[in-house]
C-alpha cells in the first residue's frame, strides 16, 4: 500500500512542476510579446520622425529657392513635399488610394493637398508628441511660415512648414456630413 501511495504523490508533484513551467512560461512569452510590441512602436515613432525631418530640411532649401525667386510662398501651400525628395522613401505609395490606406505607408491626398501616414500599431502616439495615442492617420500639410500674429497686417512669409492637420479634417474621397 506505501508504494502506491508514494506512487501517487510523486505523480502529482510531478503534475504540479509541469504546471508551474507552464505557467512560468506562459508569463514569459507574454513579457516577450509586450516587449516586441513596444520597440516595433518605438522604431515606427522614430521613422516617422526620421520622413518628418527630412520633409522640413527639403521645405527649408525650397523656401529658400521660392524667396531667392522673389515668387510667392503662399503658392507652395498644400504641395506635395515628397516630390522634393529625392529618392522617394521605401514606404511611399503615391496618391493616396480611394479605398483604403496600407498601414506603414505614406501617401498624399491630392484633393486635401496633405501628406497622410498610417501607423501599424494602434497605440502610435503623435510624432509631434503632443496629444494622446491613437491608431488614426497622421497628416500634415505644407504651409508659408509667416512672422507676427494672425491678426498683424505687415505679416510676412519667411519660409515654408509642415503643420500637423487633424484626421476628421481629411476627407480622404468620402462624402462626410
Amino acid at each position: 500500500m506505501a508504494s502506491w501511495i508514494g506512487r501517487i504523490g510523486a505523480d502529482n508533484r510531478s503534475r504540479f512542476q509541469w504546471a508551474l513551467v507552464t505557467c512560468l512560461l506562459s508569463v514569459a512569452v507574454l513579457v516577450l510579446l509586450n516587449s516586441v510590441e513596444r520597440v516595433a512602436t518605438d522604431a515606427e515613432k522614430q521613422g516617422v520622425q526620421l520622413m518628418l525631418n527630412q520633409f522640413r530640411s527639403a521645405l527649408v532649401v525650397k523656401g529658400a529657392e521660392v524667396m531667392l525667386a522673389n515668387d510667392s510662398l503662399e503658392d507652395w501651400q498644400g504641395t506635395n513635399p515628397a516630390e522634393l525628395l529625392s529618392p522617394l522613401p521605401a514606404n511611399w505609395i503615391g496618391n493616396c488610394p480611394d479605398d483604403g490606406l496600407e498601414k506603414g505607408t505614406w501617401c498624399f491626398h491630392t484633393d486635401e493637398g496633405v501628406v497622410v501616414f498610417t501607423p501599424n500599431w494602434a497605440t502610435f502616439a503623435r510624432a509631434d508628441g503632443e496629444g494622446e495615442e491613437t491608431s488614426e492617420s497622421l497628416a500634415w500639410r505644407v504651409e508659408p511660415e509667416c512672422t507676427g500674429t494672425k491678426t498683424d497686417k505687415k505679416r510676412r512669409a519667411t519660409g515654408l512648414k509642415l503643420t500637423r492637420v487633424k484626421e476628421r479634417e481629411i476627407n480622404h474621397g468620402r462624402d462626410r456630413d
